[in-house]
């Protein structure tokens, strides 16, 4: 059955896995997606954290004056945009010292019934973060605050990681092996293929405990 919302969209999400979503966008007709994997340095800050859902956007970029104006109110402007379901992706540029994310704006993003967070650059709040229970993936962890050292630029904009491009309303999954962004213009096929994939292989899985022969099941179920 195709998925009719994004809160469905995100839960079936969350019970597959990137290997079997990136092989479907590597196979995909007529159009293959063969560039969707975020860096492999953003990791999740727990192996089991696990996040699904459709991206809210964010560019950040050094802060090279102070014009007066504390950079944290666009942040509040920021987190009054998060939409439910949604998963957080933050690109701060060249900025590899600051963190870009914390405790009181994971809290904030949960109320506005955000999921999750994809941080291209820096966490702080780590232990706090993990007693919410709000899964993020980052590439590095430091206390220094973002508040003089980067600042929000724009959100809901499209981004680009690591040569992969980001648009509002793609959808992300994320787990212990990596990130993977789905275009939103095929995630409901993927979506299908992919539980399709999950389930024989599950099939292929329970046959060679038994005994099977890879090779005739690879022919069998087209899983390997």
């Amino acid at each position: 059955m195709t998925p009719q919302t994004d809160a469905e969209r995100s839960e079936r999400l969350h019970g597959l896995y990137t290997g079997a979503v990136a092989d479907i966008l590597d196979e995909l007709e007529p159009t293959p997606y063969r560039n969707q994997c975020l860096p492999h340095a953003i990791r999740p800050v727990l192996p089991a954290m696990k996040v699904a859902g459709p991206v809210f956007t964010i560019r950040a970029r050094l802060r090279h004056y102070n014009d007066g104006v504390d950079p944290r109110y666009k942040q509040m402007d920021m987190l009054d945009a998060i939409f439910p379901h949604s998963i957080i992706v933050i690109e701060p540029g060249d900025d590899d010292v600051a963190s870009h994310w914390g405790e009181l704006m994971s809290n904030v993003a949960l109320k506005q019934g955000a999921t999750g967070a994809v941080i291209h650059g820096g966490l702080r709040d780590a232990a706090q973060i993990i007693d919410l229970g709000f899964p993020v993936f980052t590439k590095y962890f430091t206390p220094a605050t973002a508040a003089y050292r980067s600042q929000i630029t724009e959100f809901g904009v499209p981004l680009l990681i690591g040569g992969v491009k980001v648009e509002p309303r793609d959808f992300i999954l994320g787990d212990i092996d990596g990130v993977v962004v789905i275009p939103g213009a095929v995630v409901d096929e993927v979506i299908e293929k992919a539980e399709s994939v999950r389930d024989r292989e599950h099939k292929v899985r329970d046959l060679l405990r038994e005994g099977g022969n890879i090779r005739e099941l690879f022919e069998k179920y087209g899983v390997f």
